[in-house]
């Protein structure tokens, strides 16, 4: 699908595509600026998985509970480097006291996370579930990667401006004008947010480990738009 909206601020003529006319004969009075804007629309199959999964825990010593927090993750990392096709990194860490009704602290709780990405659904989800096993899952997202973008956009910028140029060639027949100069052209792109399928648990870190069977994530789709918008004179 293809929008366009034009603006014409009165001036003079295009039909051609000239090069790029000096400063003074912009400055012709006889001339018409024209501003353009034109989108174009294609719908992306989601290929990437971002997921984020976290232990937390409690623990009366701050020292206790970093070991706990750490052996966790620690085995995350290794139950991870079985699946060469995801990546794995890093996620926030913090710890933080504990209350009772007193106001004295009468112990210490603690939350890590690790982030996959990847773009093999069937090992991403293998290894959320196992992960399930000892973590929570913050939330998985499904993306359209960068190599998948970028090769729609090489489609996209010719037919966007295409459509900018057919809407000029349109106002300058309109207006009895057979010359364009194109001065500038921009060019961007919107994506639309990542889709969450799944949120925060506020439970605790699972006491035992506990069998899980891989989900059938099912990724979507996406909307990629990207706009074109160039000052053309008419003469």
């Amino acid at each position: 699908m293809t929008r366009l909206t034009t603006l014409l601020s009165l001036a003079a003529p295009l039909f051609l595509l000239a090069p790029l006319a000096p400063a003074a004969e912009r400055a012709d009075p006889a001339a018409t600026v024209l501003n353009l804007s034109a989108s174009t629309q294609r719908e992306i199959a989601n290929d990437q998985m971002i997921a984020t999964l976290y232990v937390q825990d409690r623990q009366p010593q701050p020292g206790t509970l970093a070991n706990r927090l750490n052996q966790l993750i620690n085995r995350a990392q290794s139950d991870a480097r079985g699946y060469k096709n995801v990546e794995v990194s890093s996620g926030s860490y913090n710890s933080w006291p504990a209350y009772n009704k007193s106001g004295k602290i009468d112990g210490w709780q603690g939350r890590a996370e690790l982030k996959l990405k990847t773009r093999d659904m069937a090992q991403g989800s293998e290894l959320i579930a196992k992960l399930q096993g000892y973590m929570l899952l913050e939330g998985v997202q499904f993306v359209v990667s960068d190599d998948a973008r970028h090769a729609a956009e090489k489609a996209m910028i010719p037919e966007a401006i295409a459509a900018l140029m057919e809407q000029a060639q349109i106002a300058a027949k309109a207006l009895g004008k057979n010359t364009l100069n194109m001065h500038q052209l921009t060019i961007g792109n919107q994506m639309p947010p990542p889709v969450p399928l799944l949120m925060r648990s506020k439970t605790l870190a699972m006491a035992a480990d506990a069998e899980v069977a891989p989900a059938e994530w099912q990724p979507g789709r996406s909307q990629l738009q990207l706009q074109v918008n160039g000052q053309l004179e008419l003469r």
